[in-house]
């Protein structure tokens, strides 16, 4: 393929994937170095593209898109669905790379078979795909880095709510669309509480309105009130970027932590961490099963009813996994 000047990028839709799709982002940019990278992505997650120059323009994600009048050489579809092809298609780009899947590889010019890579880490699968652009690097070891104007707008809301500059331990309560991903609040407590007791911390909680019922369940019963920040994701970012730890369920949280370089403690117990792992330079993981073949809802209907799952993971493991990875940092 010639060399690529104009470039769009069709972006996944959820949070914690499109951070997994940022180390194809930066290899695209290191292989060409003109390159103009244009994100086109839903308009709640536009803001995260903002946190450095990775990306130079954006476009919000809409079904019926104008595209043609940005020229674009090549688009790379990360998405696998018939959907996100058919939104590309018939805007004249004339190079529409993606994965064979979902009947739509008659729109695309460069349709990738993924029957190898299919069940390979999500990060990697994005990776992947760039072999059509002439690109076969293995996944970089990335820290996001902020933009120093986000990052002192970040340092300055900390100083309101944090004016004896202690510690502070952020934690990624909810996830989106999946209580049964969600850890129980009472052990989000327990282990709060904890660490703000023996390391005169505060707790930050990420988290989103929509998760309020959970957010005053464990503030409930937290000695201290939590930080609670319903902030642009960029702005979530870089606030991240400047606390000592974050302990979270699998969400996009969670990979926002981890890839700002942050320790970070990723807990999976109703979905497989093998895929989804969190990228970062400091994130580790705690993954434990529930001892059932009926438990593979994936954190969303429990076939048991139960979700038992949520309190397989008990606190003082945390504790112990967390302690070891902030003072080996």
């Amino acid at each position: 393929m010639k060399e690529i000047k104009n470039l769009l990028i069709h972006s996944p839709n959820w949070l914690g994937d499109i951070i997994m799709s940022m180390p194809a982002i930066y290899l695209i940019k290191e292989k060409y170095k003109d390159i103009k990278i244009t994100v086109m992505a839903k308009k709640s997650m536009l803001s995260i593209f903002k946190v450095n120059d990775l990306v130079d323009d954006y476009i919000e994600l809409k079904n019926f898109p104008s595209l043609r009048k940005y020229h674009f050489d090549a688009v790379l579809i990360f998405p696998n669905s018939f959907e996100s092809a058919f939104r590309i298609f018939g805007h004249g780009i004339k190079n529409r790379i993606g994965y064979k899947a979902d009947y739509r590889s008659f729109m695309l010019t460069d349709a990738v078979d993924r029957k190898e890579v299919r069940w390979i880490h999500t990060s990697d699968y994005y990776i992947n795909l760039l072999k059509a652009i002439d690109i076969y690097e293995t996944r970089p070891h990335l820290k996001l880095e902020i933009k120093d104007e986000l990052l002192n707008k970040a340092k300055e809301y900390l100083k309101t709510v944090n004016p004896e500059n202690k510690k502070i331990f952020a934690y990624g309560i909810g996830a989106t669309n999946s209580f049964g991903k969600i850890w129980k609040e009472e052990n989000f407590a327990e282990v709060a509480n904890y660490l703000s007791n023996k390391y005169d911390a505060l707790t930050l909680f990420i988290t989103t309105p929509n998760e309020k019922e959970i957010s005053d369940k464990i503030s409930a019963m937290l000695l201290k009130e939590p930080i609670i920040p319903y902030m642009s994701l960029d702005m979530i970012a870089a606030i991240l970027s400047l606390c000592n730890g974050f302990i979270g369920n699998d969400s996009g949280a969670m990979h926002i932590a981890s890839i700002v370089g942050i320790p970070t403690l990723a807990l999976y117990f109703a979905t497989p961490a093998g895929l989804n792992y969190p990228i970062g330079i400091n994130s580790h993981a705690i993954e434990k099963k529930v001892d059932n073949p009926a438990c593979i809802c994936g954190g969303k209907k429990c076939k048991l009813e139960t979700f038992e799952c949520r309190d397989i993971i008990k606190p003082q493991e945390v504790i112990n996994k967390f302690e070891l990875i902030i003072c080996n940092k």
